[in-house]
C-alpha cells in the first residue's frame, strides 16, 4: 500500500494522527495497481508492424543453466559477465550462420569504398599533424638517447683513463722500490740480472758478441770516456815520431803534387813570354 498524506504537520499534531515518528492511517488515501492483461496485449498488437526478421534481428538464446548454477551466478559479478558474454557469442553465431543461409554476406569486401563524413583536405590535415607529431616525438627520443650514450661513454672514457693512472703509477712505484733494492712485488716482477745469450746456454764462446766488445766496450759509461786525466796526460809511452809526428812537406814526399815539377813564380813566367815574343 502507498500512503499519502493529506494534512499539514499542525493538523496531524491536532488530531493526533502523528504519533511515535509514525503516520497514521487516519485521512490517508490507498492506491491499487492494477493488471490489465488484455489491455496490454491490445496495446501491444497495435504498436506491432510485422516486420521482417532481417529489420530487426532479434535473437533469443537460452542456455539451459542448472537451477544450482544460476543460484551462485546471481551472487557473483563476474560469473554474470561470463554468462552475459557466453550468451552474446551464442546470438552472434545463430544469427551470422541464419544471415548466410538467407544469402547476405557478413564481411566486407575488399575493394569496398564508402564516402567518407570529411573532406579529403582535412584528412589530409590531420595526416600532416600526426606524421609531424611522430616526427617530433622520434627525434626527441633519438636526443634524450644520444645524451645518455654520450654520458655512458664520458663515464667509460673516466674509467679507463682512471685505469691508466693507476696501472702507470704502480709500475713506477714498483721501479722505484726495486732501484733501491726492494723485492719487487708479485704482480710486477723485473729481472735485474742479465739473461745469458744463446752461446752461453750451450757453453760456446760468443765470437761475434766478443768481437764488438773489444770494438765498442762492453757497456757502462760512455760519456768523458775519451777525456784525458792527469795520468794519461803524462804517459807518452805510446808516442812514436815516425807515426804521430808530421812530415816536412816538399816536392819529394808531397803526395798532392806527386813528381810533378813546381810552378815557377809570375815574374818567371813574364820573363819566359817575353822571350818567346822576341824570338818570334
Amino acid at each position: 500500500k502507498a500512503v499519502v498524506s493529506t494534512q499539514s504537520t499542525g493538523d496531524m499534531e491536532i488530531t493526533g494522527a502523528l504519533k511515535s515518528g509514525k503516520l497514521s492511517e487516519v485521512g490517508a488515501k490507498t492506491i491499487s495497481h492494477v493488471n490489465n492483461v488484455a489491455k496490454l496485449k491490445e496495446r501491444l498488437e497495435s504498436i506491432q508492424k510485422g516486420l521482417p526478421w532481417i529489420e530487426s534481428l532479434d535473437v533469443t538464446v537460452d542456455l539451459k543453466i542448472p537451477a544450482d548454477e544460476l543460484k551462485s551466478i546471481i551472487s557473483d559479478n563476474f560469473k554474470q559477465e561470463m554468462l552475459f558474454y557466453k550468451q552474446n557469442q551464442v546470438g552472434v553465431q545463430q544469427s551470422i550462420a541464419r544471415l548466410h543461409s538467407m544469402g547476405i554476406a557478413t564481411a566486407r569486401p575488399e575493394d569496398y569504398f564508402a564516402e567518407m563524413v570529411k573532406s579529403d583536405d582535412h584528412m589530409r590535415k590531420v595526416k600532416e599533424k600526426l606524421v609531424s607529431k611522430q616526427l617530433v616525438m622520434e627525434r626527441t627520443e633519438k636526443v634524450s638517447k644520444m645524451r645518455k650514450m654520450k654520458k655512458l661513454g664520458k663515464k667509460v672514457q673516466q674509467e679507463v683513463l682512471k685505469k691508466r693512472a693507476d696501472d702507470k703509477k704502480a709500475m713506477l712505484d714498483s721501479v722505484k722500490r726495486v732501484r733501491k733494492g726492494h723485492q719487487p712485488d708479485d704482480d710486477f716482477e723485473i729481472n735485474t740480472e742479465p739473461e745469458p745469450s744463446t752461446s752461453q746456454k750451450g757453453g760456446g764462446i760468443n765470437r761475434k758478441r766478443k768481437a764488438k766488445d773489444a770494438k765498442y766496450g762492453s757497456g757502462g759509461k760512455k760519456k768523458f770516456a775519451r777525456k784525458n786525466t792527469a795520468e794519461s796526460y803524462k804517459d807518452v809511452s805510446s808516442f812514436s815520431s815516425r807515426i804521430h809526428s808530421k812530415p816536412k812537406r816538399s816536392a819529394k814526399n808531397d803526395k798532392r803534387m806527386g813528381n810533378k815539377s813546381q810552378r815557377p813564380g809570375k815574374s818567371k813566367r813574364a820573363g819566359m813570354k817575353n822571350k818567346q815574343a822576341s824570338r818570334k
